[in-house]
């Protein structure tokens, strides 16, 4: 079966949302090195994956401007997975190879583990990712910590969400000041 992982940035108090993210990403002392290596590492976790799993809200946010990239190695690795939205309002899913997911999400996501093929990521998606906790169909939590408190913003888990317990797995210090954290559930 394949693997379903969350990718996320979140900021040291657990802030993901794009309203705060200009005031800690990109650092402002980072260096080209520095930038180069973080799209390396970036690009190193999309190439596990062949499948994308976004909700609405992030998906259109992604796909304007990352359908159009057709140069970079990160858009020529997004523009070639097979995408899938996750929404009951959307009509059409412009962005190529995308379709929709309404109705019986998790069903829907339980096929696609069980299909043949490399890790499925979601990307941000907060309210996906908060709707499919407590349903075993997580397999591990990727997040990119930020050294910075970002004091205010949309926090990536909330009061209310079922109780996961997880363990760390892999930790990896950026030369950038970020450090790379993977957990998985400890059902897992």
């Amino acid at each position: 079966m394949r693997k379903l992982w969350v990718k996320a940035w979140i900021t040291l108090d657990g802030v993901f949302d794009a309203d705060t993210m200009g005031l800690w990403w990109p650092p402002a002392d980072e260096s080209a090195v520095d930038y180069a290596k973080r799209l390396e590492y970036i690009a190193a976790e999309y190439r596990r994956g062949d499948t994308y799993l976004l909700g609405r809200t992030t998906y259109e946010m992604l796909w304007p401007g990352w359908s159009k990239d057709t140069t970079s190695d990160l858009g020529a690795i997004l523009n070639g997975m097979k995408k899938y939205v996750v929404s009951n309002t959307l009509t059409s899913a412009p962005w190529e190879d995308s379709s929709i997911i309404s109705g019986n999400v998790v069903e829907e996501i339980t096929k696609l583990k069980q299909q043949p093929g490399k890790d499925i990521i979601i990307d941000g998606s907060a309210t996906l990712v908060q709707s499919l906790m407590g349903t075993g169909l997580i397999d591990e939590y990727r997040f990119l910590v930020q050294p910075f408190i970002s004091g205010r913003g949309r926090r990536f888990f909330l009061d209310g969400m079922p109780p996961t317990t997880v363990k760390l797995v892999e930790s990896k210090l950026l030369s950038f000041g970020s450090i790379a954290l993977v957990f998985q559930p400890n059902n897992k």
